[in-house]
């Protein structure tokens, strides 16, 4: 059973005292003091709500997999701003819904309908770019004259091709149902 004594005895060993005691005159503070304060701080850290675990977009949901309905009642004015939000992203109220709770669960983007149509267009011209940075490259390797350094050509080709990947993964990320994990 534990004493009523507001004091706390700490066998540090010789070693362990040495370094305590040097980190805390480094910081300017009495050995007991410091202590509590790292008490203190690893208190206040347990007691703190742990941060929700994110899930993560896995793979594509099958196609046969079933939907689940899920009923929520909404007060009028909730019900009139998501019917506002759905119209200005172009999308429909069940759609603005599930990305809400997607980008809640995953932290990831959900895109809207001008989203996905923008990612898209700035797709296709950096593939139009990337094709003439190809055929830069290809003139360079079969010998004939280009004005661009190869391997500036190729880096930025090699960029272009990974901003491409990345972005399509996202577009559709966005535009498919995922499992969660």
């Amino acid at each position: 059973m534990e004493s009523q004594s507001r004091r706390l005895n700490v066998h540090l060993g010789p070693e362990l005292k040495s370094r305590w005691s040097a980190y805390c005159q480094a910081r300017g503070m009495k050995p007991g003091a410091a202590l509590k304060e790292a008490i203190e701080r690893q208190l206040a850290q347990a007691e703190q709500k742990p941060e929700p675990r994110k899930f993560q977009q896995t793979k594509e949901a099958p196609q046969d997999e079933a939907m689940e309905r899920f009923e929520i009642l909404l007060t009028r004015s909730e019900k009139s701003a998501i019917r506002e939000r759905s119209n200005i992203e172009r999308c429909s109220m069940r759609r603005w819904i599930v990305d809400a709770i997607r980008v809640g669960l995953t932290g990831e983007p959900q895109f809207g309908t001008s989203e996905v149509e923008a990612l898209t267009e700035s797709n296709y011209q950096l593939r139009g770019v990337g094709r003439n940075l190809n055929q830069l490259t290809r003139r360079a390797n079969e010998g004939k004259p280009v004005h661009v350094p190869v391997e500036q050509a190729k880096a930025l080709s090699d960029r272009i091709d990974k901003h491409f990947k990345v972005v399509t993964a996202a577009v559709r990320a966005s535009l498919e149902r995922w499992n969660l994990k």
